[in-house]
């Protein structure tokens, strides 16, 4: 009888060993593939319940269990289903590691203020917000095209990309005319020791001197007449009588320069129009001043740019080709460019080539839940696999508020993202549209990990 018993370390099992992906199919429940398990949390992958983590720098390195090609990120989705708290969640986390760097582009909020205002209150920092022809009046701030920080070659860029959203596509002569009168506007500048405007460029169109197109000379009339459409393009920058005037005519606005060494950098452009070319230049001009002058290519800060309402870049091919450059740049400038919008369907993507190669640039996308029609035509675009393209038009079960079908390089999860008490109120965009329940916490009742002021003097 005592032959037939066993001692526990004989009747031991042996471990099972087994690979990552050989799991995934012997326990397909709970056998989710997982990322590499540095960076930060964003959530849990919905039906494994693990932990899911993400920080594209850390991924983009060759060692990482999930290489990607790039950064970049496209975050597409219905709004109230979670978008923004995920951008602002993402940042706040992001920010306790010493190496990170934020610029955000902010379009959307209420009673005058941008969204991440309550962030930047708790943060200690001044969103700078940009405004209608105001900066004379204390009230706005001015970026100039030909700011001494983007090279010249690029100026002409910027200068060519806001002629056509104002006009359309220029001919050649056009252009010709305004190289000349941008070359002449740089010269009579250095010469009285200042910085270019463009006025400047406007006086030396209109009052061109003879020049030479190879070895035929151009006359001043000449130079006139081809000059014209960019001339009056430049007329409703400058003119004071004209709206857009007071935006960009101008040196850039003191002081400005001292937050492109911020950790965090706010753009508040709710003051401005969602309609009409104010958006669009004022991201033609804006993508290669922080290219020039907010990312500095001998320091080993990794920088993230969130964009609300991509759109703006996405449906407009000048401003598109500006920012093209940018995002296929990114892995030398160390870049992340995120592009927010709520669908696809409203861009022409086989007319507009810059807008989708920008999209194909995206090693990372955030789907949130999306009409029908809709997520039929982001998975057809994106090849998502038939389960995803069910889950995204589900709102109210699979996709519903909070969860995304995350596409991180090969590996897609449905994840559930997970905020803070704090966090929650600080990323809680429905506050004018809810009531607040009897006997709820406050703001400083959470409890939950303290929010790291950014300003000077303050740790980091």
């Amino acid at each position: 009888m005592l032959e037939m018993l066993r001692r526990q370390t004989q009747t031991r099992r042996r471990a099972v060993r087994s690979t990552t992906s050989h799991a995934c199919g012997l326990y397909p429940a709970v056998g989710a593939a997982s990322m590499d398990p540095r960076g930060v949390i964003i959530g849990r992958e919905a039906y494994s319940g693990k932990a899911y983590i993400y920080d594209p720098f850390i991924l983009y390195n060759p060692l990482a269990r999930v290489r990607l090609a790039s950064g970049h990120a496209l975050v597409l989705g219905k709004s109230g289903y979670g978008k923004s708290a995920l951008e602002k969640t993402y940042v706040l986390r992001q920010l306790r590691f010493r190496d990170r760097n934020f610029a955000i582009l902010d379009a959307q909020g209420e009673d005058g203020a941008g969204e991440w205002d309550g962030i930047a209150r708790q943060l200690g920092i001044t969103p700078i917000r940009l405004v209608y022809g105001a900066s004379d009046a204390g009230e706005g701030v001015r970026i100039n095209p030909l700011d001494p920080r983007i090279p010249a070659e690029h100026q002409f860029k910027v200068l060519t990309s806001m002629m056509e959203i104002l006009t359309g596509t220029l001919t050649s002569q056009t252009k010709f005319a305004l190289a000349e009168a941008h070359k002449r506007a740089i010269a009579a500048a250095r010469e009285r020791q200042r910085v270019a405007i463009l006025s400047d460029v406007l006086d030396a169109l209109t009052a061109p001197q003879p020049t030479l197109l190879g070895q035929q000379p151009v006359t001043p009339e000449d130079l006139t007449e081809w000059g014209q459409p960019a001339a009056l393009a430049l007329d409703s920058l400058c003119n004071p009588s004209r709206d857009l005037a007071g935006m960009f005519d101008g040196p850039t606005t003191e002081g400005i320069d001292l937050d492109l060494d911020a950790r965090l950098i706010i753009f508040d452009l709710t003051k401005l129009p969602r309609e009409g070319e104010a958006m669009p230049l004022l991201m033609a001009v804006i993508g290669p001043w922080l290219r020039f002058g907010w990312i500095k290519p001998d320091d080993r800060i990794k920088r993230t740019l969130i964009v609300e309402e991509a759109w703006h870049i996405l449906s407009h091919r000048p401003v598109a080709r500006l920012f093209e450059e940018l995002v296929r740049y990114g892995r030398r400038l160390g870049l992340s460019f995120w592009a927010v919008l709520h669908h696809l369907g409203d861009l022409l993507l086989e007319q507009a080539p810059e807008a989708a190669a920008i999209l194909k640039l995206t090693a990372t996308r955030v789907l949130y839940h999306m009409d029908r029609d809709e997520a039929e035509t982001t998975a057809d675009y994106l090849g998502l696999p038939d389960w995803a393209r069910k889950a995204l038009a589900d709102g109210s079960n699979v996709c519903a508020p909070g969860r995304a079908i995350w596409q991180v390089g090969s590996r897609i999860n449905l994840v559930e993202h997970i905020r803070t008490k704090l966090e929650i109120h600080l990323t809680d965009t429905n506050r004018r549209m809810s009531e607040r329940l009897p006997g709820s916490a406050d703001r400083h009742g959470h409890a939950s990990a303290p929010i790291i002021p950014l300003r000077k003097g303050a740790a980091a």
